[in-house]
């Protein structure tokens, strides 16, 4: 059977919206006509009678007569009045309004196209500086948003990029993506120094970077007009769409799915919750924020609900514009109190608190600490292993392969992100990002990854390479049952990410290379006591 045209399902919808309407007002209209009624037929009340003080007087001016019973009189307390017909009108025509509004939005998620084409509307950002070591982690990036499906464009932006590499990075990049791919580069100035102090922090390159990148010209914003900020160590699971998924989300209280927002837009941000907590309530905010500032009157209620997100940042491009300067400009001054990796996350908390711009805090939108409850966990858990780490080796996961049909697997849906900051090991395989050779994606004859396969979940412990191969021995140490599929999960996933990047260039770059020699297992290479080892998997 031939789908529906879009303009039938569409005339559908109008019909369900004013049938809706109608409902609504009739419901308004009988309530008010009640209340008219009831005001000027009221008789006996209790302990004493409401009388009309005429005709023609305001429903407002009741007088109260206490009612005698034998010797004995009960004043109750004066009743407080009803207010106006007028503003009850207005007040009904709003929440009329109101409920319409969330009832079409309603409807819109439920018919919104598939995830591709729904993340046209997203443009994701990431903040690097220009060293290889976030090279590579870019081409994760750019690599894993394609193998997913995910149509809207994605760029890097690159801060301080000396000696050439901005022309070789953007040479690399049209060889690997084409000239005009939605995969580009924004390069600034360096950022990541305190202009007081002169000491460096390399995430003043986050907000200083964004508010260029917006400010800069160029950028279609009509066709993607919500912008999500990530970090560059994430990988996509899935497209990233401005639909924020009410069924599907996981939620901390206060927070419910009947208040979430059906579509990130004007207004109405989301944020990844991150254990940021309401420290920065313990701030000097009036240094920070400035005398009058609607961050200092936020109360820790409203600051644990509202504020306490991290990457990914989704927001339309009209509050990003408000909100980059803000953080930008509190950025240094949390520094200065707060001299600690998390002081620009805590800066994004007071900028939106500044701004009255109240984020929905979800879960479900990252993978990263297999230790806690606050994250997408809970919808990883819920599939097999074998999902994340397949039976053969170098078979694409199950969740990938699911990607790449175009399909989003079975309910409920992954989260949209792994973000691989943590150090993940089982037995004798590990990821962690700062062992990741960079010349796996630029040296043919580098050897691939070793991926792991589903017997991994078999292994009870970990080992951790010694500072020197040379001298030590590796440590091992017991993983809880509880996070051994996490770990798992995350191991086979971060690897089958990195090697495809890697493949991809190389198909692109090492077409007449020989073969490379056989994989490798990250562990080995950090555990490799030999002259020159150190330098072939650093990531300098």
């Amino acid at each position: 059977m031939a789908a529906p045209s879009r303009r039938k399902k569409w005339s559908f919808i109008n019909i369900l919206l004013t049938v809706l309407a109608l409902l609504i007002g009739g419901v308004t209209w009988l309530t008010l006509s009640h209340h008219r009624d009831a005001v000027a037929a009221q008789g006996d009340r209790g302990h004493g009678v409401h009388r009309l003080m005429g005709a023609g007087a305001d429903p407002a001016e009741l007088e109260w007569e206490p009612r005698v019973y034998e010797s004995e009189t009960f004043p109750p307390p004066k009743p407080k009045p009803p207010a106006p017909l007028s503003a009850k009108i207005r007040g009904a025509e709003k929440a009329l309004e109101a409920a319409i509004a969330a009832a079409k939005q309603r409807i819109e998620a439920a018919a919104a196209p598939d995830d591709g084409d729904r993340s046209r509307r997203v443009h994701v950002v990431f903040s690097t500086d220009c060293t290889p070591y976030q090279d590579w982690q870019s081409e994760v990036v750019f690599n894993s948003a394609d193998v997913v499906g995910h149509k809207g464009p994605v760029t890097r932006i690159a801060s301080g990029c000396k000696d050439g590499r901005e022309e070789k990075l953007r040479a690399r990049y049209a060889q690997l993506y084409g000239e005009h791919s939605r995969f580009s580069m924004h390069v600034t100035p360096e950022f990541n120094k305190d202009e007081k102090t002169g000491k460096a922090y390399h995430f003043y390159n986050k907000p200083r970077g964004i508010e260029h990148f917006l400010e800069s010209g160029g950028v279609d914003f009509a066709g993607a007009p919500i912008v999500a900020l990530i970090d560059p160590d994430f990988a996509f699971l899935r497209p990233l769409t401005d639909v924020v998924e009410r069924e599907n989300a996981l939620l901390i209280k206060p927070w419910t799915k009947e208040e979430l927002p059906a579509f990130v837009d004007e207004g109405h941000p989301v944020g990844q919750q991150y254990g940021l907590g309401t420290h920065w309530l313990t701030f000097d905010r009036e240094k920070i924020c400035g005398a009058g500032s609607p961050c200092l009157t936020t109360d820790s209620k409203d600051a644990y609900k509202y504020y306490p997100v991290g990457p990914p940042y989704v927001m339309h491009h009209a509050d990003w514009r408000r909100l980059a300067p803000v953080w930008r400009d509190f950025a240094p001054k949390v520094y200065a109190q707060y001299p600690d990796l998390l002081a620009e996350m805590y800066a994004y908390c007071m900028a939106a608190a500044h701004l009255r711009l109240r984020h929905a805090r979800v879960n479900h939108m990252m993978l990263s600490n297999v230790h806690v409850q606050d994250e997408g966990w809970a919808h990883l858990d819920a599939r097999p292993l074998e999902d994340a780490c397949p039976a053969r080796r170098y078979d694409a996961p199950r969740i990938v392969a699911d990607a790449l049909d175009g399909t989003a697997g079975p309910a409920p849906r992954l989260p949209t992100f792994l973000h691989y900051c943590q150090n993940y090991r089982l037995g004798e395989y590990m990821f962690a990002k700062r062992r990741v050779p960079p010349k796996l994606f630029t040296d043919c004859a580098h050897p691939f990854l070793e991926e792991p396969t589903l017997a991994i979940h078999a292994l009870d412990y970990e080992l951790h390479p010694p500072g020197n191969p040379c001298r030590e021995q590796p440590a091992r140490h017991d993983v809880p049952k509880r996070v051994r599929n996490r770990t798992a999960a995350v191991v086979c996933l971060a690897t089958w990410h990195a090697n495809a990047a890697a493949k991809r260039a190389r198909e692109t770059t090492c077409a007449a290379a020989p073969p490379p020699p056989d994989p490798v297992r990250i562990f080995t290479l950090a555990t490799t006591c030999a002259k020159g080892v150190a330098a072939f998997h650093s990531n300098g």
